[in-house]
Parts: structure tokens; C-alpha cells; sequence
């Protein structure tokens, strides 16, 4: 019996069957699945977020330390320091608690030629305003703390010039 079908008798015979029943513990595994991805729709207790909290408790940590830097600091005083001195001091790592300098690094900000002037010996000279900001890093060996002091200066600078 040896039957020879062709495509379009096979495709008819597969039309032909009805396909299989899902199982109950099918259906069951589904509707529990459904269940727990459609929880969280049912949820009536959302939490508020307060989305204000994190960047004012970034900026209370930045003030708390600004502050224990300038207290640790010794060179740094307030409005009342005496007309003699300076209000800055050098900064030894005995001075600063252990602190040991790690570097010193000076940028030049703007520089403002005030044009060539002749001084008392009637000599030609330029004179020149250096803007710029000075900046000294510190680290503390016990905790790996870097402190960064900046501060601006400016100096004036009398160049001789001559004209060959």
C-alpha cells in the first residue's frame, strides 16, 4: 500500500486536523504569571519621592566640609586678624594636623599691559598686571583626604625695554 501524495494533498490533511487542547495546568501557570506582571498596577501604596532631598543633602555635605577645612586650616583666619599681618600663613604638615603638600600649581587668568612709562632715571619700562589663581594640594596620610586651597593673586611687573 504504497500511497504517493503530493504537496497539496499533505497541506490538505494538515488543514484537516484540529489543533490540541492546552492543558489545565497550562492555563493555570498563565493566569498566575498574568497575575504577578499586573501587581504592581494594583498597588495603592506608592511612596512619595521627595526629589528636592538628594541635592540639598549634597550641598549641606559640601558646606559641613568647606567648614571643617577652614577649621582644621590654621593659616586662614576671619575679619578679625591684627593690620600687621597678612591672614595667610605657610602651611607646614605639622601645622595642618598631618597634612603633606602634594602640589602647587599657578594659572595665569589675564595679564593687562598698562603701556611703556619712562621712571626717574628717564629710562623706557613696561608695565604689566598678572591676574591669576594659585592652587595648593594636600593630602592627609591617615585617610587619603586631599585638601585644595585656591586663592587669586596679582602682581605688577616693571620690565626694562629697549629699542635696537
Amino acid at each position: 500500500m504504497n500511497r504517493d501524495f503530493n504537496e497539496t494533498d499533505i497541506e490538505n490533511l494538515l488543514r484537516g486536523l484540529p489543533p490540541a487542547a492546552a492543558s489545565p495546568a497550562l492555563f493555570q501557570r498563565v493566569e498566575e504569571e498574568l497575575r504577578l506582571d499586573m501587581s504592581w498596577l494594583s498597588s495603592t501604596t506608592r511612596q512619595k519621592k521627595i526629589r528636592w532631598l538628594a541635592p540639598l543633602s549634597y550641598a549641606a555635605l559640601g558646606a559641613a566640609a568647606a567648614i571643617a577645612v577652614m577649621a582644621a586650616l590654621p593659616g586662614i583666619t576671619g575679619p578679625d586678624t591684627p593690620a600687621g599681618s597678612s591672614g595667610i600663613t605657610a602651611v607646614t604638615p605639622a601645622a595642618a594636623g598631618g597634612l603633606m603638600p602634594v602640589s602647587t600649581i599657578s594659572e595665569l587668568d589675564d595679564i593687562r599691559d598698562d603701556g611703556i612709562h619712562y621712571g626717574a632715571d628717564q629710562m623706557p619700562v613696561k608695565h604689566l598686571v598678572v591676574r591669576g589663581t594659585e592652587r595648593h594640594v594636600f593630602i592627609d596620610p591617615r585617610d587619603g583626604a586631599e585638601v585644595i586651597v585656591e586663592y587669586p593673586r596679582q602682581q605688577s611687573l616693571v620690565l626694562p625695554v629697549s629699542f635696537q
